[in-house]
C-alpha cells in the first residue's frame, strides 16, 4: 500500500515504532530514537514557502491588443526611456505606456496625452508613427492632431522575448504554471 503524500512521514514513523517495540527492550534507547525521529520529522515537514520579490502580470492576448488607447491624467510613477520628437518628449511609463509631453516651452512642459500600451518598455518615432513594444509584439501607432488621435496600423506578433523577472527568481516552468490560457506576460509587479 502506497501512503498518501501528506501522510508520508507518519507512515514511516509508525513502521519504525512497530519495529522498535519488537526489537528493543531498553526504554532509554526507545526514548532516544523517538526524539531523533521527532527532530527529523519536524524538520522535514516544515518548510518555508517561496516568496518572490516580483509576480508576473498576465493578460489575455485579445484584451492586450484591444487595450491600446489614449488616456488622460496618468501620473508618472515608474519612468523608463525618454525619446525626443520635434517639440515633444515621449516618456515611457514602464509596462503601462507612453506619456506625451509638449516641450515647445522648455521652462513650462505640458502633458498632452498618455498612450496606454500594456507591456511597453521601449519606443521610437519616425514621421508620425510611434513604434512600441506591446509585450511580445511590435506595434506601429499612427498619431495625428498633435497626439490627440491614434491608430494602430500594424502589429508583428511574438517578435520579442517575454520580459524576464527583474531579479531572475522565476523559472520558465513557474512562469508557465500560472499563465492563463492564451495569456501574455505584460509586466512584473513588485510584491513588497
Amino acid at each position: 500500500m502506497q501512503p498518501e503524500t501528506n501522510l508520508f512521514p507518519l507512515y514511516y514513523i509508525a513502521k519504525i515504532l512497530i519495529i522498535m517495540r519488537q526489537k528493543f527492550t531498553n526504554r532509554g534507547i526507545k526514548v532516544f530514537v523517538i526524539l531523533i525521529l521527532g527532530f527529523f520529522v519536524t524538520s522535514s515537514v516544515s518548510y518555508s514557502p517561496v516568496v518572490h520579490m516580483y509576480s508576473p502580470v498576465y493578460m489575455k492576448r485579445a484584451d492586450m491588443e484591444n487595450a491600446i488607447g489614449l488616456k488622460t491624467d496618468v501620473p508618472v510613477k515608474n519612468p523608463g526611456k525618454i525619446y525626443l520628437h520635434n517639440n515633444y518628449i515621449l516618456l515611457n511609463e514602464m509596462y503601462k505606456g507612453i506619456h506625451i509631453i509638449d516641450n515647445s516651452d522648455p521652462s513650462n512642459p505640458v502633458k498632452v496625452a498618455f498612450i496606454h500600451v500594456d507591456g511597453c518598455v521601449d519606443m521610437a518615432v519616425k514621421d508620425n508613427i510611434i513604434y512600441a513594444d506591446n509585450a511580445v509584439d511590435l506595434i506601429a501607432i499612427k498619431v495625428s492632431n498633435n497626439f490627440q488621435n491614434i491608430e494602430v496600423t500594424e502589429r508583428i506578433k511574438n517578435i520579442f522575448p517575454e520580459f524576464e523577472d527583474p531579479h531572475r527568481e522565476w523559472s520558465n516552468h513557474e512562469i508557465n504554471v500560472y499563465r492563463p490560457e492564451d495569456g501574455v506576460l505584460v509586466a512584473w509587479k513588485k510584491n513588497f
